[in-house]
């Protein structure tokens, strides 16, 4: 039970420290338990998906990524398939997690949003690399792990 406490206790701390937006840390602080900490996670995740959509809107309208998609920003084409294709994963992914968890984290809500969570930030990372790279003028900057 103790080691069940404490696995908690770390992964309720991780979303703190990675998302860090005044929004959620406002809700966070006030969250009193696993199941309000995962309505705060779904504000964030929620915000982040308009992020997520910009950036695939960026994408679109970039000279060179604009062929790639053959159709019109997120209504039609590759992006629009991949982006689809994305979210059918996370969610079925993290339904998986969510399984796979019940007995182990917290509330099921605060496993799936958690899950929910950190592959949206993921994703949103990643295509945030493709703009970069469309920008960059062909040269890509490898950052090392430290």
């Amino acid at each position: 039970m103790l080691k069940k406490m404490l696995l908690a206790a770390v992964f309720i701390s991780l979303p703190l420290t990675a998302f860090a937006t005044p929004e959620y840390d406002a809700c966070y602080e006030k969250a009193k338990d696993d199941d309000e900490v995962a309505l705060c996670m779904k504000a964030e995740t929620a915000r982040l998906m308009k992020d997520i959509q910009e950036v695939y809107l960026n994408v679109s309208k970039n000279k060179q990524t604009a062929d790639w998609n053959n159709g019109n920003g997120l209504l039609s084409g590759n992006l629009k398939n991949m982006y689809n294709n994305w979210i059918a994963y996370r969610d079925k992914y993290c339904s998986l997690f969510t399984k796979a968890s019940e007995y182990t984290f917290g509330s099921e809500s605060f496993d799936r949003e958690r899950c929910l969570l950190n592959l949206t930030l993921d994703h949103l990372e990643l295509m945030q690399n493709v703009i970069l790279n469309a920008n960059s003028g062909g040269e890509e900057d490898d950052i090392e792990d430290e």
